[in-house]
């Protein structure tokens, strides 16, 4: 069988522009677990072909990437497409793009052909389809991280966008009639997807066989004056950036430090606080690699995500699995889209008040060597089942190959 991964990855070497040139958050979550799926794909293989149109902000408001023309590199092996980033043109020029690079993949002659399309992204979805016209035999499997409703939760969004978002998601959903199966991230979401008749697959996440192996030296209760609480990601209102902020601000401990690393819609207000509590540190839009050196240091981890909107049902957070791997307490909420199984493995928040965020990081900061042991080997456990290995003999089996 021939299989191509279409999707929007980017590699390492890429990075540094993006971030130079980004206005909003980088979807670093997103990547990572593309090239974990990718892996665990190869692993297993398959006649496996990437093609990626990269997952950059739009220019002018969230990057000032203006045509995304990048060569292909022999060793990370993606096919990037290249097209017009302008908002508002980009999804038209990255369909285009995509459904020209396809061809030859519809058009080859091996007798079984599926297409695993990453996310709900129109562009993306229309590609495949355009494949399956073209030759009808070919399979396209949906790997849903979010639902296309739930994309943009920044706390202001115009009319503009409301209106075409409405158009994109009817048109999502028309599209979907042609997908042959599913991997979704949590239940819930079956609830909003059709999905009857069809194989389905509900995986929370995707982690490297090697984060097992190697992150259970790094459990240890960490004994030093000063306390580091750290956050990565976007620094978004409604994924409660400012929420650990307040929170905080109530431990007055003069020895605590907490480092954020992200861009987002509560950047200013996180800026402001800055100058009122030298203790905080706004490190700004990082690389992958230094968000994972931060994560490493931590004494306690931080998911200020609260369960008060409807979307949590239809989303995993992924770095509660990042977070886990590294052996270091994580505090954070418990969300619908969570299996029961997280509330053994973090210290779950009771209460959506500041002071109920901070008094839960303190219990963390000071809890026994043999609960965090407990908790971290219990993770480990349980995230067994999400190597990248084990979920594309998952994504395989539903597509019977």
């Amino acid at each position: 069988m021939k299989v191509l991964f279409l999707c929007g990855v980017f590699a390492e070497e890429n990075e540094p522009e993006i971030i130079m040139k980004a206005k909003r958050p980088i979807e670093y979550s997103a990547n990572i677990m593309q090239k974990k799926l990718i892996h665990g794909l190869q692993s297993q293989n398959v006649d496996l072909q990437v093609l990626s149109a990269p997952f950059v902000g739009s220019f002018p408001n969230a990057s000032r990437i203006f045509n995304l023309n990048w060569e292909t590199k022999e060793k990370h092996q993606y096919q990037y497409v290249n097209f017009n980033n302008i908002w508002g043109i980009r999804n038209f020029s990255r369909a285009k793009a995509l459904k020209k690079a396809i061809i030859p993949f519809a058009k080859s002659k091996e007798d079984k052909k599926l297409i695993y399309v990453y996310s709900p992204h129109t562009p993306f979805l229309e590609a495949a389809v355009y494949a399956k016209k073209i030759d009808p035999t070919i399979k396209i499997c949906l790997i849903l991280p979010d639902l296309p409703q739930y994309m943009n939760l920044n706390a202001k969004v115009s009319t503009l966008y409301k209106w075409g978002k409405k158009i994109d998601v009817d048109k999502f959903e028309s599209l979907s009639q042609q997908v042959d199966s599913y991997m979704l991230l949590t239940e819930a979401m079956k609830e909003k997807v059709d999905t009857r008749k069809k194989p389905c697959v509900v995986i929370e996440g995707v982690i490297e066989k090697e984060d097992l192996e190697t992150q259970k030296e790094s459990q240890s209760n960490k004994v030093k004056e000063e306390k580091l609480i750290v956050y990565t990601g976007k620094l978004n209102e409604k994924f409660g950036a400012k929420l650990l902020v307040d929170a905080f601000m109530k431990l007055k401990n003069p020895n605590y430090r907490l480092a954020l690393c992200g861009k987002g819609d509560a950047e200013q207000y996180i800026q402001g606080k800055c100058k009122e509590d030298g203790r905080i540190l706004y490190l700004g839009q990082v690389s992958a690699l230094v968000a994972r050196e931060w994560v490493q240091k931590a004494d306690v981890l931080v998911n200020p995500r609260q369960n008060n909107e409807e979307y949590t049902k239809y989303s995993f957070p992924s770095k509660n699995i990042e977070y886990l791997l590294s052996g270091n307490p994580v505090v954070g909420y418990m969300l619908d889209g969570m299996p029961n199984d997280y509330t053994k493995f973090m210290y779950i928040v009771e209460g959506n008040q500041d002071v109920d965020l901070a008094r839960t990081i303190e219990t963390a900061l000071y809890s026994e060597e043999e609960d965090r042991k407990e908790k971290y080997s219990s993770a480990c456990k349980y995230l067994q089942k999400l190597t990248a290995e084990e979920v594309a003999k998952e994504l395989l089996n539903i597509n019977h190959v």
